[in-house]
């Protein structure tokens, strides 16, 4: 079983000819700098257009716009069966999720799966676990100890010692405006202040991504991402965050920007923008 990456041409999954299956996950314009030309095509191209020609392959949900693209690159591809995002879809009542499928429903709970977009890629893996003929009471058993690390996640240890009781600590590496729309769409049904540890890479589009979250935080601090040679300086990043009508402060550290947000008030700070800065964050703590 492969999940087919980016340039996946050459990637190191790429070694067997009849693979069970290959899955495909979300798509979007995040990686470009890896392509050319630089567009969301040559992203897909990239992504299925090299696949086995003798598995089963399940791509995952997709904006219309790029189901077509990928549809017409697997035109060519003669492989046994292809699921194009279909034949199962999860909905949410109130705090619940239900995943539906021909073969019935599944009622989704879990304390560490929070976004939508992470709770697409579970329906996902529940779609193909299905039809390997897994049986719900191990989906089931599997679910609670599901965690995708780094995403969107509420973290405890030594950093979060730096905190009062009432503040949380949640970390997101996420980096594309696609991931950004993800996060934000999670951040606005918090009832608490947020504010926001903000690092990023200067080929990712910072001014892009920022304006995702107009009107969320309450004030962001700019952090260069260590040992990163690639990181925006954080007087560039406060800058653009400031264009985009977000408050936003500099500090020359991770730990320094949690101090410079922490008080008595409840709150959840959440630090995002590169999986690189998340990375440190998690060997900090």
């Amino acid at each position: 079983m492969v999940e087919a990456g980016l340039l996946y041409a050459k990637d190191s999954t790429k070694v067997w000819d009849q693979p069970r299956c290959q899955i495909i996950t979300n798509i979007n314009n995040q990686h470009l700098e890896w392509v050319r030309p630089k567009t969301l095509k040559a992203i897909c191209r990239e992504k299925v257009g090299y696949l086995s020609k003798k598995t089963t392959i399940y791509v995952g949900k997709q904006e219309p716009k790029t189901m077509q693209i990928i549809k017409e690159i697997l035109k060519k591809n003669p492989s046994r069966q292809v699921y194009y995002g279909s034949g199962w879809n999860i909905k949410k009542f109130g705090n619940k999720r239900i995943y539906k499928d021909n073969g019935g429903k599944i009622i989704l709970k879990s304390k560490k799966i929070l976004s939508d977009g992470l709770w697409n890629n579970v329906g996902l893996a529940i779609r193909v676990a299905r039809d390997l003929k897994i049986s719900k009471k191990t989906i089931l058993k599997a679910l609670p100890k599901l965690q995708f690390e780094g995403r969107l996640q509420y973290i405890k240890g030594k950093l979060t010692k730096l905190l009062y009781s009432k503040e949380k600590l949640l970390i997101d590496g996420c980096h594309s405006e696609a991931s950004a729309k993800n996060l934000a769409s999670y951040l606005k049904n918090i009832d608490k202040d947020i504010y926001g540890i903000w690092g990023i890479q200067k080929h990712k589009h910072p001014e892009l991504f920022i304006k995702q979250f107009e009107g969320i935080f309450k004030k962001i601090i700019a952090v260069k991402i260590p040992e990163e040679t690639n990181s925006c300086k954080p007087q560039q990043l406060k800058q653009i965050a400031n264009r985009s009508g977000i408050k936003c402060d500099m500090a020359p550290s991770i730990k320094s920007a949690i101090k410079q947000l922490s008080n008595k008030k409840p709150k959840v700070i959440a630090s995002f923008g590169s999986l690189y800065l998340i990375g440190k964050i998690l060997s900090l703590n």
